[in-house]
């Protein structure tokens, strides 16, 4: 029998232990599995990051695999603990939109809210719900806890707005969604929808003439375009920062114009 995988998202960063009292909560119950680190340098209170990076990593893991992603704004409020359900993998976290892009891209899914308090740490802390209700949970689920018996289903999980790419005359008109730690820009525009042959991309002020393989390809220093890992439109710069030296934040506009 394989190892269960339980994978951790937080913006927790790793200086205060936090992510290791969510280790050790998960190794006590069931020591068998294999815990893996996605990041824990998700941008502070940042939901809709943390949901992009879900779905840019959950076709990559077996199916069957636990992602607990906690980056919780809200927590010891009265939004709900879930556990979702798809083809994927299931994915433990707070009700606040977090699974968004899981929920909208999964061909079928099933939610339910994590009520049954034995799955909890005694007396959980109102401001760590982290390891006191998502890891354990995970845990008890990795160790065969049967899922509909964690608690009853929520038919409308919170979904967060994410911006649509309109298609236009001679083009896509979309927008930067998430900025990676080397400055490189992505946007809601995915490969898919490139089907004709790209004349230029405007971002900002700044113009560039078709799509680069990669980084490489391009001199240093120049601005670029490519289609990066997570199947995006991405700006970036050889060499360089792009959201610093475009001055590009996330919510700006990104056009594409046909040849």
């Amino acid at each position: 029998m394989k190892a269960p995988i339980i994978t951790l998202t937080t913006d927790f960063g790793t200086r205060d232990g936090f992510v290791g009292q969510m280790k050790g909560v998960i190794l006590s119950i069931n020591p068998y599995c294999n815990i893996v680190d996605i990041t824990h340098d998700i941008t502070p209170f940042a939901v809709r990051e943390a949901g992009l990076v879900m779905k840019g990593i959950a076709r990559y893991f077996p199916h069957g695999a636990i992602h607990v992603t906690v980056v919780d704004p809200g927590v010891g409020s009265e939004r709900k603990h879930i556990a979702v359900k798809t083809y994927a993998g299931i994915f433990v976290g707070p009700d606040n939109g977090v699974f968004s892009w899981i929920l909208s891209s999964a061909a079928s899914w099933e939610a339910r809210e994590i009520k049954d308090e034995t799955l909890f740490m005694p007396n959980p802390h109102p401001t760590f719900h982290g390891r006191d209700v998502f890891a354990p949970a995970a845990a008890y689920i990795s160790a065969g806890r049967n899922f509909e018996s964690i608690g009853p289903v929520v038919e409308d999980p919170v979904v967060l707005h994410c911006p649509a790419p309109q298609e236009t005359s001679n083009g896509i008109l979309g927008e930067v969604i998430y900025i990676d730690r080397f400055g490189n820009c992505a946007a809601n525009i995915e490969s898919p929808m490139l089907t004709h042959s790209i004349r230029e991309i405007q971002v900002g002020q700044s113009l560039i003439s078709g799509l680069t393989r990669c980084f490489s390809d391009a001199p240093l220093g120049t601005p670029l375009a490519l289609i990066n890992s997570f199947d995006l439109l991405e700006i970036g710069i050889n060499g360089s920062r792009a959201s610093e030296e475009l001055s590009v934040e996330v919510g700006d506009y990104v056009i594409v114009r046909w040849e």
